[in-house]
Formats: C-alpha cells, structure tokens, sequence
C-alpha cells in the first residue's frame, strides 16, 4: 500500500463468515481494525455450505485455498430425487472446473469458519459485545455496546448477519430522516423454516458415498412438495443435512390473502392471471441459499455463523413448527446413500449440532449510510463484498464523509446488479423445484428431465462472472474457458 495513503480504523460487528474474511483481507492490506461479536462465545452452528468457483482466486490470494481443498470437496453433481427415491434428475457440475477455473467446494460450516478464524489475532475480536447505537461526527464514529463500552473508528462495517443490528440501527436512522425506501421498511417475512445439521463420522461400509473424494448433493422432494431434505457428504466421513420448507401458517395465510384478492379481482379482471402469478412467486422463494446460493442477505442464518446464546437473540429463529416437527416430515424420504431412511442420519447427529433457521429472501436497496457499510451474509457474495470494500479502503486519501461517500456509492454500483443476479438464479431453480401449480409441473418436469445442464450452466454463468481480485496481493492467473469474466481492480478514488 502506497505510504502516502491513510490507514483508517474500522469497526466490523460481527464475527461470522462476513466478517472474518473482511478482517483477514484488512490483515493483508495493512488496515487497522477491530471484530465486536455480540455472542459471549464463538460456537459455530450450522450445516455445509458451499463456496461458488467465483472466490477461488481470492481464497488463494489470502493463502486460503489449500485448506479451502483439505475441509472441503469438489462439488460433482446434483441429483433431485422423488420422496421414494426415484431420480428426477442429475446436474453434473464437474464442467464449472473447466468453464470457471474451479469447481464449488462444499464443506461444513463451522470448520470454514474455524479455519477463518485461525487467521485473526485475538486481541483483534471482542465477544460479548451488542451494539444498540452508534453515534457519528465530522471525524469518526463512535459504537456503543449494551454493557455501556464505546468502540471508536473512521467507519463501521456491518457484517452481522441477516438480523443484522447495524443494518437495523441505520435503517432506523435513515427513517427518522425521511430517507428509508418503502422496500426497507417493510419487515423480513420469514416464510421459510429448515432444521440442519451436521452427522457424527459415519460407516463407509453403509455409506459408500463418503469414500468419494468429491461430493454428490442429493435434493429429495417430499409428496406434496411442502418439504424436502439436502444432503451432502463432507470431509470426515460425515454427512450434512437441512429438512425444511414453507412455514405452514405463513402458506395458510398466503391463501387466504390470495383468495380474497382472487375475489376481489374477479370483479374487474375476471382472468387475471398476472396477480395469481404473482403470488406463486412469491410463494416459490428458495429455503437453503447458504447451502446452493449463498446470497446478499438473503438467508437469515445468524445464529448459525457465531452461534450466540443469548435467548433473547435466537428466540426469533425459532417458529410455529418445532424442530422436531419439521424433523418429523422426513419419516417420508428414503436414504439416497444407503438402503435405510433419512431419518438415520438425522438419528446419527448429536443434538448439539442441530439448529432450526427462518429464511426469507430480501435485496435491500440501502447499502451504506454516512459513515456505515453493510455487507452481505451469504458465504460466497460476503467474500465479493468484502474484496471491493478493501481494494476501495487501500485508496482512500482521507476519511472524510464525502470521500467515504464516493467509495460506498462505488462498492454499491460494483456489487448490486451481481447480488441482484445471485439472488435472480435461487429463484429460478427455487420456482422449478417448488412450485404446486399445474403450471409449474409442467416446467419443472421439462427443466429437470429435458435440459438440467444447461438450465443450470445459465444460473451458474451470472453468478461466476464477476470476479474481482485483491490489487495490493499478487495477481491469480484467471484458468476458466468464460474469459470474459472480469477481473477488476478498483480505481483509486480521484
């Protein structure tokens, strides 16, 4: 980094997936900082989870990516199955290798997020830290914490999570002003509920599967299509699972709204197939975007990247339906590794690594205000964030509010049309899979039986297109056939 450049001090909140890579690229470019973790201790919860072709060369600019290859595997294929085990469809991404220079590696969570960890000094975290405000002047911004400590820097950078407080505090904020959007003021629908979980080591013997080096996804589909269940063979001869899918009420509610719509409508358009249209879309939004699609604050899985134990936090997590309800629903599926059920996996995970998460797709349109930032939550778009963010922070001649302004109005502009087609692709392959209507048989049955490679080349292909590398560590060599992904370096601000 150019000495005549400012090294401004940054507050991140949140010590989750976000965060820590933030603070590990800030560790390269030479940037002071400091991680405030709300939980009193780091326990990372969760599944498996997926980091897309699109981040490789950043993970190996960090020196990251051969422990990126030692928890994880290579994703080979997705295969979508029928409730009793009958194959609906098999997508083989081996070709994302060839086409973008890697392949998706899945891997559990809580070990991605130990291995990120491992990189920060922790002098450098604080847990046991709420924010509930933050106060800005002309040179700075002050953070105060609910035990009443105040933490002082150029600028905040909130990375915690889908139930995001910071993001919460400035929307207030922005609010009081007159400046929030209608969108970002309406509150998260979480409208989607899953279990997940991560097995204990299993037997090779009853589960062949798990002596494959690379990693064979399996989606099977419940009868009614209400639920279904992922399942994913990790490192360590384990397995990762979510059961999930629409919050029953939240459906019944949905109904009865678009039956009244249906009849009021009935009156001026009798054939208004628009409105019940836009209904099933709706309906159709994706339940497991941190385990296929990591998206901009897409999933709400807080609880799952820092694993707080403060009730008060994880209480809004949990829904209508227990866990052991929603884990009831998979009396239905047969194993597609073994010839048991899938409850045998469920069976095989101690009760310790079992979390419920509500889920809700939402693009926020208010990104940055004043002198605070928000980056995304979902595993693979967080990295992109966070990579325009530091390559932008390296530059800056001053932390003036006008010039912070210019850079987060640059990282909006940069990062918002990909996280939008991130967010497109879920709902695309969630509208395929889930979909009830006749309508939706149809397609799905052409899309998963007719054209599943292509379909889902299309979906990967927006998302793997951009592709930015950090501009003050050595340049990674772009190895995918796509060369018209782009490889950005931020410009210095002017």
């Amino acid at each position: 980094m150019d000495d005549s450049r400012i090294r401004p001090k940054v507050i991140i909140s949140g010590a989750g997936l976000a965060g820590l890579i933030t603070a590990i690229m800030f560790e390269f470019a030479g940037i002071d900082y400091h991680i405030l973790e709300q939980a009193s201790r780091l326990r990372p919860l969760g599944t498996s989870i997926s980091l897309h072709p699109v981040v490789m060369r950043l993970m190996d600019q960090l020196g990251l990516l051969d422990d990126i290859h030692r928890i994880g595997k290579p994703l080979k294929s997705i295969s979508i199955l029928s409730s009793t085990g009958r194959k609906m469809s098999k997508i083989d991404v081996r070709g994302n290798k060839r086409r973008h220079g890697s392949q998706a590696m899945v891997m559990s969570r809580p070990e991605l997020h130990q291995l990120l960890l491992s990189r920060i000094p922790s002098h450098k975290i604080t847990t046991g830290k709420r924010v509930v405000d933050y106060v800005e002047d002309e040179t700075g911004v002050t953070v105060v914490c609910m035990d009443e400590t105040t933490y002082r820097g150029d600028f905040v950078i909130g990375a915690d999570g889908a139930y995001s407080t910071i993001r919460q505090i400035m929307y207030q904020k922005l609010h009081t002003q007159g400046k929030l959007s209608q969108s970002d003021c309406l509150p998260l629908q979480y409208d989607k509920h899953c279990v997940v979980g991560i097995t204990d080591e299993l037997d090779p013997v009853k589960y062949p599967v798990l002596l494959d080096k690379s990693c064979e996804m399996k989606v099977v589909l419940g009868k009614d299509q209400r639920t279904s269940m992922w399942l994913m063979p990790l490192v360590g001869n384990r397995i990762g699972w979510c059961v999930g899918g629409p919050d029953p009420r939240q459906e019944q509610e949905r109904e009865a709204d678009h039956h009244h719509n249906n009849h009021h409508h009935s009156h001026v358009h009798d054939d208004d197939e628009s409105d019940r249209m836009s209904h099933a879309s709706f309906a159709s939004r994706s339940k497991f975007d941190h385990i296929f699609h990591p998206l901009r604050r897409a999933a709400s899985s807080d609880h799952l990247r820092a694993g707080s134990e403060d009730s008060s936090r994880s209480s809004i997590h949990w829904g209508p339906e227990s866990p052991s309800e929603i884990l009831a629903e998979a009396h239905q599926f047969k194993c597609p590794y073994s010839s048991g059920s899938a409850l045998d996996l469920i069976q095989a995970t101690p009760l310790d690594r079992v979390s419920k998460v509500l889920l809700e797709e939402k693009m926020f349109e208010s990104w940055y205000s004043g002198r605070v930032v928000l980056i995304g939550d979902g595993a693979s778009q967080a990295i992109l964030d966070a990579a325009y963010l530091v390559n932008l922070f390296v530059d800056l001649r001053s932390t003036s509010l006008k010039e912070l302004t210019m850079a987060f109005e640059d990282y909006y502009q940069a990062r918002s049309n990909t996280a939008k087609l991130a967010l497109d692709s879920s709902r695309d392959m969630a509208n395929v899979i889930y979909e009830k209507s006749l309508r939706a048989s149809v397609a799905r049955n052409i899309a998963l039986r007719v054209a599943p490679t292509w379909f889902l080349q299309l979906m990967t292909d927006s998302i793997n297109t951009d592709t930015p590398l950090l501009k003050f560590l050595p340049y990674v060599a772009n190895k995918g056939s796509r060369k018209k992904q782009k490889y950005r370096f931020m410009q210095s601000l002017q």
